[in-house]
Formats: structure tokens, C-alpha cells, sequence
């Protein structure tokens, strides 16, 4: 289905079903990503139990690639859950759409909540919320590697705030296997400004890719502002990909910050890999 100029998988309405349970569609959440777009539907059990959950359909069901991405990414979320990573968005079940194509659909759990995009947008976190926050990502991202995968797209709008105070790291359809060494990928993965340089230029790339990510998005969190500075996107990125370039000190923007954490994330923020630090444990420790 096409609505807009874009490719639209589902629609209010719509229904699907998966272990005898049922799935209507509401409406849809948020702008589509990259890969597919998040629905409001309301689940009525065998037992008769209703709920509103999420779920996920691809863009494009046509494409094969994207399809598997969704089969992918239900493997990876039940296998963290198998582990008690904690900080994890729970996926419910991956249901199929009967239809022209047919897809399958990721349904997951959903709280009353915002993306940490949304929560910082008029201004940055105080240090102790976002204390929080960094802690509860940092113990995600270490579990998530622990358990041998690269999440590869970490940013504020992949990070899910609730109301509750609940933390939880979403979208991993672009989740690989940790390589034993870093190896090329075929395909990029990753958005822009949170990409590292060795992920953007295609050269070879381990979990240290989202340790660089982290970084971006803790410095952007407490700051207000991204690592790299330019006049247009297109010099912000530039910066980005100059091994030379100088990031700003983050207590140059808020002197809240204590010392030793404006050094941590910029250990992580190094253009070279090896000299970020080896693991998310390192900065749990720290």
C-alpha cells in the first residue's frame, strides 16, 4: 500500500492474528524509519483479556532484506529476554499479515511513554536525570554485547523513556553478530552524526561502533548540542570524519558535568577504535 508518496504496510483497521490471539491496527506511532513503522493496535486474547501493544511493519514488504530484518530482530529480542538483559524494549510475538504481500509483523510490549529525542527537545536533561539514563543504557548495551550482539544504531530516538522512569533500547533490526575481529559488513548500518568514522567510510568495524554511539548520544544528552559543529549537516559530518578535529570540552556547555565523565565520553568518542574502551563494562564501572 502507498499513502503520501510512501509505502505504508498497514492501516487503521487492519487485522491480523498469531497463537489464536487477535490484533487490530489503531494508528500509526511517530514518522516511519528506515526499515518500517510502529502502529498502535489493541491485542484480545483467547482468554478474552484486551490490551494495547506495539507493532511494527516493514515499508516495504516487497523487499526481502527488510523482511528478514524483522524476523532477525524477533531472534535477537527473545534471546536477551532468554538472558534477563535488562533495559529492553519485550517483543510479544512476530505475527504474520495475511495480504498482497503477506509480512510479518513485531508486536511488543507498549507504556505510556517518549522517545529521549522527544524528552530532550526543548532543553537537556539535568545531570541527575540523566545519570539515570546513562546508567540504564549503559547496563542495556552491556548485556546486549555480553550476549555476543552489536546493536548499531544507537540514538536518542531508538531509546524509549517511560513514564514510570523505566528505560528501555528499541529498533534492532540492524543488530549483528560480534565479530571475533573487527570485519567489513557489506551493508552500512547506523544514522548519520552517531555513526563512527570506520562504520561510515566502510572500512572494518566491531561493538566499539556503539560504544562511539553511546558516546554521541550521552555528550548530546548532557549538552544540548552534537560533538561536532558546522554551519550546515554537511560540515557537521565533515568534522566528524577529520581525525584532527577537536570536540569542545562538554563542560565548555554545562559545568554541571563532573571531570571525570566529560573524559569518559571522550575516550569514547575517539576516531580511532582502539582507543575507546575495550567494553560497556569498563563504562558501567566508571
Amino acid at each position: 500500500m502507498e499513502e503520501g508518496g510512501e509505502l505504508i504496510s498497514l492501516r487503521a483497521g487492519d487485522n491480523f492474528q498469531s497463537d489464536g490471539n487477535s490484533y487490530e491496527v489503531q494508528s500509526q506511532i511517530g514518522e516511519p524509519g528506515g526499515f518500517g513503522a510502529a502502529f498502535l493496535v489493541v491485542e484480545q486474547s483467547q482468554d478474552g483479556l484486551v490490551r494495547e501493544l506495539v507493532a511494527k511493519a516493514p515499508n516495504d514488504p516487497g523487499n526481502q532484506n527488510i523482511v528478514s530484518s524483522f524476523k532477525t530482530e524477533y531472534r535477537v529480542l527473545k534471546e536477551l529476554e532468554s538472558l534477563g538483559v535488562p533495559n529492553i524494549v519485550r517483543a510479544v510475538c512476530l505475527a504474520d499479515f495475511v495480504g498482497n504481500p503477506s509480512f510479518p509483523v513485531l508486536v511488543m510490549e507498549r507504556a505510556e511513554s517518549m522517545t529521549l529525542k522527544e524528552a530532550t527537545s526543548s532543553k537537556p536533561l539535568s545531570y541527575e536525570d540523566a545519570s539515570d539514563v546513562l546508567s540504564k543504557l549503559a547496563a542495556a548495551m552491556t548485556g546486549v554485547h555480553k550476549a555476543g550482539y552489536m546493536h548499531l544504531d544507537i540514538k536518542p530516538e531508538n531509546i524509549i523513556i517511560s513514564r514510570a522512569g523505566g528505560l528501555y533500547l528499541c529498533d534492532f533490526d540492524t543488530a549483528q553478530t560480534i565479530p571475533d575481529k573487527p570485519i567489513k559488513f557489506e551493508k552500512k548500518s547506523g544514522t548519520p552524526f552517531y555513526m563512527p568514522p570506520e562504520v561510515t567510510n566502510g572500512w572494518k568495524f566491531d561493538h566499539r561502533a556503539d560504544i562511539y554511539a553511546f558516546a554521541v548520544t550521552i555528550y548530546e544528552l548532557l549538552t544540548g548540542v552534537k560533538p561536532f559543529e558546522g554551519q550546515t549537516q554537511k560540515a557537521m559530518l565533515a568534522n566528524q570524519l577529520n581525525a584532527r578535529y577537536r570536540i569542545r570540552k562538554m563542560r565548555e556547555f554545562n559545568s554541571n558535568i563532573p571531570i571525570g565523565v566529560e573524559q569518559l565520553v571522550h575516550k569514547c568518542l575517539d576516531f580511532v577504535p582502539e582507543k575507546r574502551p575495550t567494553n560497556m563494562t569498563v563504562i558501567v564501572r566508571a
